[in-house]
C-alpha cells in the first residue's frame, strides 16, 4: 500500500469518513400565489398560478400538488437567461367540479432551478372556497349609453378585499382593468376613453382574502355619432 493510501486508511479509522459540505439553502421565490377563478356569467371556472423569482431566470419550473402529483412542468434551454416571472392557467370547463378534482386544495410546492444553478423553492395555497358574485347595477344590460361620462356601478360584497374591474371595448379590442377597495362600489369612466357606435364589455370580479375570483360581466353600447 502506497503512502497516500495509507495516510487515507489511517484518517478513516480514526476520524471517520471526512465530512461532506452541507448543500446551499433553496432561495426563495419572490412571489408565489394560487386562485381559483370563476366566470358565474358564462360558468366557467379555472385555476390560475402565478410564480416570479427575485433576479435570476429560471430554467426549470415545477409545480407538485398536495397529493405528490406533479401539475406543472417548465423545462428551458440553459443557454439562454432564463423566465423570471410566470402566469398559468388552467382549462375553463363549465364543470366547477371537473377544476377541483384536478386540483386538490390545500399546500402546493413550487421547485425551480435558475440558469445559474441555483434551487428556488416555496409553497402556495390554494381554496376551494368560491368567491361571492356581486350584482352588476349601472349600466343595464345590453343599454345604449351616451358618449359622456360612464358610471359603472355593483352591489357591495360583504368581506371582499377587492375589486378588479374589466372595461372592453369589443370593435376596437382596447381592453381597461382597474382595481377598486371597499367600501367603494362604483367607478366613473371618463367620456374621453369612450368611443362612440361601439360593444363594450363590463366586468366586475369580487376578490376574497384568499385570492379567489368571481366575475360576473355585462354588454353595452354607445350610442353612434
Amino acid at each position: 500500500m502506497n503512502r497516500i493510501a495509507t495516510t487515507l486508511s489511517l484518517a478513516l479509522a480514526i476520524g471517520g469518513a471526512p465530512a461532506l459540505a452541507a448543500p446551499a439553502p433553496c432561495q426563495e421565490f419572490e412571489e408565489l400565489f394560487m386562485s381559483l377563478e370563476q366566470n358565474a356569467t358564462d360558468g366557467d371556472t379555472e385555476v390560475v398560478f402565478f410564480a416570479k423569482t427575485v433576479t435570476d431566470g429560471l430554467q426549470k419550473l415545477q409545480v407538485t400538488a398536495p397529493n405528490g402529483r406533479q401539475v406543472a412542468k417548465f423545462g428551458g434551454d440553459k443557454r439562454t437567461i432564463g423566465i423570471r416571472e410566470f402566469v398559468l392557467e388552467s382549462a375553463e370547463p363549465s364543470d366547477v367540479n371537473l377544476v377541483l378534482d384536478s386540483f386538490p386544495e390545500g399546500a402546493y410546492l413550487y421547485r425551480g432551478k435558475t440558469v445559474e444553478g441555483d434551487c428556488v423553492e416555496g409553497e402556495a395555497d390554494l381554496s376551494h372556497t368560491l368567491a361571492p358574485a356581486t350584482t352588476l347595477l349601472t349600466p343595464a344590460p345590453a343599454a345604449v349609453v351616451p358618449l359622456t361620462e360612464l358610471l359603472l356601478s355593483w352591489s357591495a360584497v360583504a368581506g371582499a378585499e377587492s375589486y378588479i374591474v374589466e372595461l372592453n371595448n369589443e370593435d376596437t379590442g382596447s381592453e381597461f382593468s382597474f382595481g377598486v377597495f371597499p367600501p367603494t362600489a362604483s367607478l366613473t369612466i371618463p367620456a374621453a376613453l369612450l368611443v362612440a357606435g361601439s360593444e363594450y364589455q363590463f366586468a366586475v370580479g369580487v376578490e376574497m382574502p384568499d385570492g379567489n375570483v368571481t366575475f360576473v360581466e355585462l354588454a353595452f353600447f354607445t350610442a353612434a355619432p
